[in-house]
């Protein structure tokens, strides 16, 4: 199970250098650093088949007990929601040369700032996964309350210029959009806390509803 740890700790750090890579590139208008994270992805997917053929090996020859074998069903259902975070990652580096108008580029701090919160949520969420900490999950699964209300804020400020600017309407769309990707990362770590309290537990429960 070390190595299984291992590669999922490994997973995520890709999955968050791929995000601050590509609010990076958004701020500067980097296209070149926005290309390596649109490559990058691919090494993500990989990532994943790698850990979930590992868990389908220890289902096969070890023939895990009942603990064990939820832990291995959460390693599954964790990489699958850290792929989905990855190609978050993705779509804001595709971004990068579509947004380009002052209007809109004056909103690239606020949004920083809501991903950054879903972010450390992934970097936390795969610590609680590795040391098996409900209560950590718990926590950190609360913490999407906060990325839904900075998620809202910067949504009505993002229509209300696009309502003074309607010449500019795409750019403002492709900002809702990415700030609609961000909002989802939240969501994402919230199953995984999910699935983390099922590992140690036994039971599903629904967190921050």
């Amino acid at each position: 199970m070390s190595v299984l740890y291992q590669n999922i700790l490994r997973m995520g750090t890709m999955v968050e250098e791929a995000h601050q890579k590509a609010l990076i590139a958004l701020s500067d208008r980097d296209l070149t650093l926005a290309r390596e994270v649109i490559e990058g992805d691919a090494k993500v997917d990989e990532m994943q088949a790698i850990i979930e053929d590992q868990c389908a090996r220890l289902i096969a020859t070890e023939q895990p007990v009942a603990t064990d074998m939820r832990e291995i069903f959460t390693a599954v259902k964790i990489v699958s929601n850290m792929e989905r975070i990855g190609d978050h990652a993705r779509h804001v580096a595709r971004a990068v040369e579509k947004v380009n108008d002052p209007t809109f580029l004056a909103t690239i701090p606020r949004f920083k700032q809501l991903a950054q919160i879903g972010i450390l949520m992934v970097h936390d969420v795969i610590t609680a996964f590795v040391e098996q900490d409900a209560d950590k999950a718990r926590e950190i699964a609360g913490r999407d309350d906060q990325i839904d209300r900075m998620h809202d804020e910067l949504t009505k400020e993002l229509i209300a210029l696009m309502k003074k600017n309607p010449e500019s309407i795409e750019q403002g769309m492709t900002m809702i959009l990415l700030a609609r990707f961000m909002e989802r990362m939240g969501d994402h770590v919230t199953n995984m806390c999910e699935w983390i309290v099922f590992a140690k537990q036994g039971r599903h429960i629904e967190l921050n509803n």
